[in-house]
C-alpha cells in the first residue's frame, strides 16, 4: 500500500511538510505552490482544487446557509463518519449542520489550519455563535457565547466529497452548554 493514500501518510506529509516548510521558509512554500498545479494524469482534481471545494462547502453550508451546495459536492452515497452519528449521503451533512445553523444562527466557521495532498483534504476549523436559536443537545436557547473546535478530513472523487471525518470538541461544547461540570467541579 502506497505510503502517501494512508491516512496516517498523509498525516505524516502534513507534518513533515510543515517542518520543512519552518526549515526552509519560503522555499517549502514555493515547492507547494508549484505542486498545487500540476493536474493529476488521471484527470483527478489537483490537491489545491480539492481543497477548494471543501473551502466552498465550509463556506457555503455552514457559513452561509446555503444546502444547495451541499447536494451540489457531496457524492450521493457519500459517508460521514462522525462522532455525532455516521450517515450516508447529503441528509446527514445537512442534518448535523441544521442542528447547529438552528442553534446557533449567526455562526461563523472559520478554518484556522489546512492540509490536502492527493484526494484528501484536512481542515482544523472554529464555529464561534450565540445559542440564540433552537435547542442544542436539549439545551434550550440562552444567549451564551459558544466556541466549537475540530478537525474535519474529507476525501475527494470526481470533485465532489466521498468520505468526511470529523472529530470535534464534544467535551468542550457539553460544559459550554451546561451539560457537563468544567473540569475541577462545579464553578
Amino acid at each position: 500500500m502506497n505510503l502517501l493514500k494512508t491516512l496516517p501518510g498523509l498525516m505524516l506529509l502534513g507534518l513533515i511538510a510543515c517542518t520543512n516548510e519552518a526549515a526552509v521558509e519560503n522555499k517549502g512554500t514555493a515547492v507547494a505552490a508549484a505542486t498545487e498545479n500540476v493536474a493529476a494524469a488521471d484527470g483527478e482534481l489537483t490537491p489545491a482544487e480539492n481543497n477548494a471545494v471543501a473551502v466552498r462547502m465550509f463556506e457555503g453550508a455552514w457559513n452561509e446557509g446555503n444546502f444547495a451546495v451541499i447536494d451540489e459536492l457531496i457524492k450521493a452515497d457519500a459517508v460521514d463518519h462522525s462522532p455525532l452519528g455516521s450517515e450516508t449521503g447529503s441528509e446527514g451533512f445537512k442534518n448535523i449542520i441544521g442542528m447547529f445553523r438552528g442553534a446557533m444562527p449567526e455562526l461563523e466557521m472559520s478554518i484556522q489550519d489546512e492540509i490536502y495532498s492527493g484526494d484528501r483534504v484536512v481542515h482544523s476549523w472554529k464555529i464561534l455563535g450565540e445559542h440564540s436559536g433552537t435547542p442544542l443537545f436539549g439545551v434550550p436557547a440562552d444567549g451564551k457565547e459558544i466556541t466549537l473546535t475540530g478537525i474535519t478530513i474529507v476525501r475527494l472523487e470526481d470533485g465532489k466529497i466521498a468520505e468526511r471525518w470529523t472529530q470535534l470538541d464534544q467535551l468542550g461544547l457539553m460544559q459550554q452548554l451546561g451539560l457537563i461540570p468544567p473540569a475541577g467541579g462545579p464553578a
